[in-house]
């Protein structure tokens, strides 16, 4: 996946860049926008690079595991959100219900993840993670990788803890939409 260069930051300090934070958000920036604008495009360098790094991190594990990067990624859907349906892993990927089907053969024949019914509605089937076989085969490299992110904010206060936080969560949401706007 390529990201595009975020916008030359490079303007003299009586100009904005067209669309910059600074007109979008009336009093959120203290700086002049020449800062705010070079600031703006750090931010998206750093996010590209933090892509970067766990996509090659994803697709080391991944190998470790015997199966795909995509595959891992699904997984780690199921771990977080519990029993989903097929359609609902379309939806969060932007993959088409038939590739989804063919990954949960994969995972079940991988012992990774089984089809299961819904409790209260049987007629919809579920994938739910088995835990156990994919910590084996993961669990050491999600938590140095874990271990390092814990070190790495170590010295932030809470506050500056809850916006990162709240951050990411945006930034998350806003990625979602992304994805599934490229399915339509």
């Amino acid at each position: 996946m390529l990201h595009e260069k975020a916008p030359s930051a490079k303007f003299a300090p009586d100009h904005t860049a067209p669309g910059s934070a600074e007109a979008e958000t009336p009093g959120a920036t203290e700086a002049p926008a020449h800062v705010r604008t070079e600031q703006i495009t750090q931010l998206v360098t750093e996010m590209q690079r933090s892509s970067d790094i766990s996509t090659f991190f994803i697709h080391a594990v991944a190998a470790k595991a015997g199966i795909n990067p995509t595959d891992l990624k699904v997984l780690s859907l199921l771990s977080r959100q519990g029993p989903l349906s097929a359609g609902r892993i379309a939806e969060l990927t932007g993959l088409t219900t038939g590739a989804i089907t063919f990954m949960l053969d994969r995972l079940e024949k991988s012992g990774y993840a089984r089809r299961m019914r819904h409790p209260i509605d049987r007629r919809i089937v579920l994938i739910e993670l088995i835990p156990e076989p994919l910590q084996r085969a993961t669990g050491k490299y999600f938590a140095n990788m874990s271990q390092a992110t814990t070190d790495a904010v170590k010295h932030y206060t809470d506050a500056q803890l809850e916006l990162v936080v709240d951050f990411l969560g945006k930034m998350n949401t806003a990625a979602e939409e992304v994805v599934k706007g490229m399915g339509e």
